[in-house]
């Protein structure tokens, strides 16, 4: 007998005998045994999420009611689309053998992008990540706007963060710690005159030392680089974001003196709220749980258990939650894995149902952005997805768009987050017929983003009596329009690209009622913009953002934006659309009849998305838009761009 045999006999024998054993001592020592039944369910990997899709699976209806807009030919016979039951396939073509230049490169900015690529003979397609730049501008500038608004203002009777903070001091004992931590923050948002000055607490250098040292929490990032007002905003509000862990002490004696001045106490529950809605709820406390007479003997602990907070501190200001962030810290409770990758984490939560976005009733404007972006990751929950066959490498691009976008989307937060046949009539066209798309199909995220700004819109309203009384803000100052209209401009625009959108693909539009009373207005909005959208100043904006994402004693991990890179598109009809000649006037319409295959062609386009990047930095670390853009500048590559911001 070979040893082979020998060792595999040996190793049956050995498990025969262990299964004998365990049996006798069961038996011997009468210890109960039971059955279960267990029903094993094997849940779709992402991999298989990202299979392409079968054209059987799409069944669309014909709607002969569903006309396209646009006629189709030229001069007098010009004919009518119906892309009700068309199925239109998405792909994404290698471009890594394309010996133009154009493609090649990664650019700043979606209009040198956009105007390289048109010089090389390429037609550009504003795809969801350029849409989402230009909501990514003025998002920026309308937080700015806002946040300038609630530390100072002028509006009457309307009280501010500043006057907060200076009617709570007349509450407090000028000789001791609590007073001198809170009046440090006056001084570091620069809002000590200088005979104020003069009377500065004894305390108080070491309070605002020791929060400018820790370059993670004082230095400003994002937009509030803008300028200097922004840069002093940022810091006197991140120093009121730092937590405390025991409630004795300052916190408790800021609490007291909240209880004793009503005024103090109307303006600083008017700050929780709006910022618990112009970002979202707090993982913390503030300090409204300390006034609560039964609360008074319980510590952090057990009120942050009472009262739902995840975070057992207390802060003047809590820093906002986020879905990402709760996700992270269910996943790392014990620290972060040197290998983990938080940005695939975040996106097979989101497809393996771990992970809801869909805004509840207590989420701020950052849930539904969020939740906006949810349908580049699962788009076979979008509206119009029977209307779309999408390829594994157009799946995979979705994915990268989603990268880039989430990472705009917070960096926007980043101060207040926690890291038819034959016609007699007339003779059909001669020229081929291609997918008509103005806009990377994509109506669900068109639509979410229009509603994240019809909440904001309500929500502010309610909040700011004259929105058009303050600019938004832009790197170079003031943005062109006033920030009521803006905002107003920006909410029918996305209607109108959902509009735009759900016709290109022949889907009819879901909306609620009263929803949008003028649809063709906010279509003719969204047309003119997509003509000349080259000229937006909002696209020529470098693009490059960093935020900070998850912290600890040794490590701080980025996402970034790195460039905007070129993407080849390919949109071919699956399942061909329907037309007939455009009926006379007092004619009755001939009978739709489906286009010939022979006469359809695909759309060969290109559109712009972002390299995403998620580097690892040492703790403390800190990454301005500018320092980012130098390490961008110095490499071509990812790789290259990572190890320049690691020297």
């Amino acid at each position: 007998m070979s040893t082979r045999w020998k060792i595999i006999i040996a190793a049956v024998t050995l498990s025969l005998l262990g299964a004998g054993l365990v049996v006798s001592f069961l038996l011997v020592n009468h210890i109960d045994t039971y059955e279960t039944e267990h029903t094993d369910i094997q849940r779709p990997k992402p991999r298989d999420l990202l299979a392409d899709d079968r054209l059987e699976d799409k069944k669309p209806a014909f709607d002969p009611e569903l006309i396209d807009s646009r006629p189709f030919g030229e001069g007098e016979h010009t004919w009518q689309i119906n892309a009700s039951a068309a199925v239109i396939r998405l792909d994404v073509p290698d471009i890594r053998s394309d010996d133009k230049d154009a493609l090649q490169r990664l650019y700043p900015d979606y209009a040198s992008a956009a105007k390289a690529l048109k010089a090389a003979g390429f037609e550009v397609l504003p795809s969801v990540n350029l849409l989402g730049g230009k909501a990514k501008q003025f998002d920026d500038g309308l937080f700015a706007a806002l946040d300038q608004y609630m530390v100072q203002n002028s509006e009457l009777g309307v009280r501010d963060i500043e006057l907060c903070v200076r009617q709570i001091l007349t509450e407090l004992n000028p000789t001791g710690e609590p007073y001198a931590w809170l009046w440090a923050s006056l001084e570091i948002g620069r809002f000590i005159t200088p005979e104020e000055h003069q009377r500065r607490p004894a305390m108080a250098g070491a309070f605002v030392d020791s929060f400018l040292l820790n370059e993670a929490r004082s230095k400003p990032v994002g937009f509030y680089t803008w300028n200097e007002n922004l840069k002093r905003v940022f810091q006197f509000l991140r120093y009121l974001q730092q937590p405390f862990f025991d409630r004795a002490g300052t916190p408790q004696v800021l609490a007291n003196a909240l209880a004793r001045n009503g005024q103090a106490r109307e303006q600083y529950v008017r700050m929780l709220e709006f910022y618990a809605k112009l970002s979202d709820p707090f993982k913390g406390m503030s300090l409204m749980p300390l006034l609560v007479e039964s609360n008074e003997d319980r510590s952090l602990l057990e009120i942050a258990e009472a009262v739902g907070a995840r975070e057992a501190s207390v802060a003047f200001l809590p820093y906002s939650d986020s879905p990402e962030v709760q996700l992270f810290d269910r996943l790392y409770a014990d620290g972060m894995p040197t290998a983990t990758d938080l940005m695939e984490d975040l996106i097979s939560a989101i497809r393996d149902g771990k992970l809801d976005l869909k805004p509840g009733e207590h989420s701020g404007w950052y849930d539904y952005q969020l939740y906006a972006l949810e349908t580049l990751v699962l788009p076979d929950r979008g509206e119009g997805n029977d209307k779309l066959l999408l390829t594994k490498k157009y799946k995979l691009r979705l994915l990268d768009a989603f990268k880039a976008m989430v990472t705009k989307t917070r960096e926007t937060h980043i101060r207040s987050m926690a890291a038819a046949g034959e016609a007699s009539a007339a003779p059909q066209p001669e020229q081929p017929v291609r997918p008509r798309l103005r806009v990377e199909p994509n109506p669900t995220y068109y639509l979410r983003i229009a509603r994240s700004y019809a909440f904001l819109q309500n929500f502010l309203n309610a909040s700011v009596e004259d929105l058009n009384g303050m600019p938004g803000w832009c790197a170079d100052g003031r943005r062109d329009s006033a920030l009521g209209d803006e905002l107003e401009n920006m909410r029918l625009l996305f209607y109108g690209l959902y509009f735009v959108s759900c016709e290109d693909i022949g889907h009819k539009p879901q909306m609620l009622d009263g929803e949008i009373d003028e649809p063709d207005y906010v279509r003719a909005l969204a047309t003119k913009w997509l003509d000349d959208w080259e000229s937006d100043p909002d696209l020529s904006v470098d693009t490059r953002v960093a935020v900070p994402i998850y912290r600890d004693d040794t490590v701080s991990r980025f996402w970034c934006t790195v460039g905007v890179r070129p993407i080849k598109l390919q949109a071919d009809y699956r399942r061909a659309p329907s037309w007939r000649p455009m009926p006379s006037a007092g004619d009755a319409p001939e009978a739709w009849a489906e286009i010939p295959g022979g006469r359809l062609q695909p759309l060969d386009c290109v559109i712009l998305g972002d390299d995403f990047l998620e580097v690892e930095l040492g703790a403390g670390a800190t990454l301005t838009r500018a320092e980012l853009r130098k390490a961008c500048d110095a490499g071509s590559t990812r790789e290259e761009i990572a190890s320049a911001l690691r020297r």
